[in-house]
Formats: C-alpha cells, sequence, structure tokens
C-alpha cells in the first residue's frame, strides 16, 4: 500500500514506542546492518527507507521484512523539485518505529562541526565480523554493488569508507569465505574526489554470486546485478 505525500511533509513520530519490547530475529538483525551499511540513516532510533520510485518492489520487500519494528503507515511517494535543474523526481519512504537506538550507537560516531555542533557519522561498527554473513552481504550488494562490465565480477562502492575500513572488508572476505577481493580507485568524482571500489574477480565469482544468492533478493528483485550461472 502506497500513499503519496509531498516531500517537504513532515513526519511525526508518536511517543513511546521506545518502551515497546519488540523481538529482533537474528534475520532482521542482519536485515538492518546491511541496509544501513548501503542506503539506511538511522536518526533518534528510527531507520528511514527512502529509494527511488523505481525501486518499488525493493521498498515492498524491506516494508514486509521490517513488519515487526516499522510504522503502521503506508509506504509514502514523495516528489522533489530539484532546485537547479527543476526536474522532478520520486521516491518512496517508510519509517521503522523509535526502536533502533543501539543500532544507532554502533553505526554512528559524533563529531563536532566548523559551526561547533555537534553532528554524527557513520562508520563500521567494532562487531562488524559477528554479523559479515550472506544476509548482511546481500543487503549491502542491493545497495552499493553492482557486476562489473565486460568482464565476470561483482564490485562495491566504498569511497564513503576509510582506507582501514576497506582494508577490514577486504579481510573478512578472504577469511570468512576464502574470496580474494582488490581495493581499486574507479576515477575521480565531479568535485575532483577519488572514487573507491571493493572488485570480486571471475575467479571468485562463483563462491560470491552463491553468497548473495541465498535468498530470494537479488534474483527476483535485482537480477541485473547477477552474471549468468555457468
Amino acid at each position: 500500500m502506497i500513499r503519496k505525500s509531498k516531500a517537504k511533509s513532515s513526519f511525526k513520530y508518536q511517543k513511546g514506542w521506545k518502551n515497546l519490547e519488540v523481538k529482533i530475529s537474528k534475520e532482521l538483525r542482519d536485515i538492518i546492518h546491511g541496509y544501513v551499511m548501503s542506503d539506511g540513516y538511522i536518526r533518534n532510533g528510527i531507520l528511514t527507507v527512502d529509494q527511488a520510485f523505481k525501486q518499488k518492489l525493493f521498498v515492498e520487500w524491506l516494508y514486509f521484512k521490517f513488519q515487526p519494528i516499522r510504522t503502521q503507515k503506508a509506504i509514502q511517494e514523495c516528489s522533489r523539485v530539484h532546485p537547479q535543474t527543476q526536474k522532478t523526481s520520486r521516491s518512496l519512504r517508510f519509517w521503522t518505529q523509535a526502536l533502533l537506538h543501539g543500532f544507532h550507537n554502533m553505526w554512528y560516531e559524533p563529531y563536532v562541526n566548523s559551526s561547533g555542533v555537534t553532528k554524527f557519522r557513520k562508520k563500521l561498527p567494532k562487531s562488524l565480523p559477528c554479523f559479515f554473513n550472506s544476509t548482511f552481504i546481500t543487503l549491502w550488494y542491493a545497495g552499493d554493488g553492482t557486476k562489473t562490465r565486460g568482464f565476470v565480477g561483482a564490485k562495491f562502492e566504498v569511497t564513503a569508507l576509510t582506507v582501514e575500513e576497506r582494508l577490514l572488508l577486504k579481510d573478512l572476505f578472504l577469511k570468512k569465505y576464502g574470496i580474494s577481493v582488490q581495493i581499486l580507485t574507479a576515477g575521480i568524482s565531479k568535485k575532483g574526489k577519488v572514487q573507491w571500489v571493493l572488485k570480486i574477480s571471475a575467479q571468485d565469482y562463483p563462491k560470491f554470486r552463491s553468497l548473495i544468492t541465498q535468498m530470494d533478493l537479488i534474483p527476483k528483485i535485482f537480477p541485473y546485478k547477477l552474471h549468468k550461472k555457468v
């Protein structure tokens, strides 16, 4: 169920949700972590799902999976007008209840900006090795991954991560799954920032493909992110 709304409208959250006793299963925990690793963000214990309209099936998949922790409001269709191009874009949104303060503490660290205001920036949790599994990697790949062009392989966009975090991910792939990944530059952004990717080669792609197809998300909703199985 989708309800239309304007992007500028605010979404008011009821009080008391953080006091509800909700059991988060291992699968749901890993889905939350994987989505936060890619597109999701948490504020005041609330995870926001916000995807382009073309990802409607993905939003509906998440809406179903997040049923134990999300609000009862329908998915909202929002419209935005770009201030420079004046082009209108559509997105789909929904929110969880304010239950994820612990996840916020794991994924964000505070810092003070140049104006003296305390902000939060995303970081990889120290406990990442504990949930670096097929579900987590699949959700991460759904948001930040794609298949390589011209040859068999896959890659993750990791520009926002630190050097140490990229090395940690490389080490986890190798130690836990025997998958060798390369840390490579992928050009320069319009703002002059170097772009980085983690690349899975053709040699280890079969193992990686098997890992991210253990659940139905990629085969059913993102089949274009997969090379054909040989």
